[in-house]
C-alpha cells in the first residue's frame, strides 16, 4: 500500500524527532485512528498519516524553505515569516512521496497544519487529531472534541474558526488553505 510501513515510519521519526516531539506524533496517530474508525477513514492511512505528520517539523527554517524551493512548493509572504510552523507538513509530505508513499497519506500529512476546502475525510481525521489529541489544552479544544464524538464537519469547522481567531488575535498572517476550509465550513452560517 505505501513505500514506508508502519515500523519504517517508527525508525524515521526516531531518527529525526526529538522524544516530546515523538510522543506528540503517537498520540496524534492515535487519534487519528480513533477518528478514523468513527468516521470512515482507512485506519491503516491514518495511523501512518498521525507518526509521520511532523517529520519536517524540527528542521530549522532556512532547511525548511531550502526544501519548499526543491519540491516546488510555494512560498508565500505568511510562510516565508514561520516556515517551519507553516510549510514542514507539504516539505513532510513531498519527501515522503518521494519515498513512495501513498499520495493519500501525503495529502493528509500536507494539510494537517492549515488544512484547506476539499479535505477528504482521511484529511479531516488527520487534521482534527493533531489539533485535539490529548495533551493539548488551550481554550475551545474540549469543544472541539465533543463536536469530534458525533460530526468531523463540525469539528474542523469549529478547529479552524478556533485557530484563525487565535492567529489573528495575534496579528499573525492567515495563509489561503486555511482562509477556504474556514469559508466552507462556515458557508451556511
Amino acid at each position: 500500500m505505501t513505500g514506508v510501513d508502519r515500523a519504517q515510519a517508527e525508525a524515521l521519526i526516531a531518527e529525526r524527532l526529538s522524544p516530546r516531539r515523538r510522543d506528540h506524533a503517537h498520540r496524534v496517530a492515535a487519534e487519528a485512528v480513533v477518528l478514523a474508525r468513527r468516521f470512515g477513514a482507512p485506519v491503516e492511512q491514518a495511523e501512518l498519516a498521525g507518526l509521520l505528520h511532523d517529520l519536517c517539523r524540527e528542521l530549522p527554517d532556512a532547511e525548511t524553505l531550502a526544501a519548499a524551493g526543491r519540491y516546488g512548493i510555494p512560498v508565500g509572504p505568511v510562510e516565508a515569516r514561520r516556515p517551519k510552523k507553516i510549510l514542514h507538513g507539504p516539505v513532510a509530505a513531498a519527501e515522503l512521496e518521494e519515498r513512495g508513499v501513498d499520495p493519500a497519506v501525503c495529502r493528509a500529512i500536507a494539510l494537517h497544519t492549515v488544512g484547506d476546502a476539499g479535505m477528504t475525510v482521511l484529511e479531516k481525521c488527520v487534521y482534527l487529531a493533531d489539533y485535539c489529541e490529548p495533551s493539548r489544552h488551550f481554550p475551545g479544544v474540549d469543544e472541539v472534541r465533543a463536536l469530534a464524538e458525533t460530526s468531523l464537519d463540525a469539528a474542523v469547522g469549529a478547529a479552524v474558526r478556533l485557530s484563525l481567531l487565535d492567529i489573528v488575535g495575534k496579528g499573525r498572517g492567515v495563509v489561503p488553505g486555511a482562509v477556504a476550509l474556514y469559508n466552507e465550513t462556515h458557508a451556511a452560517t
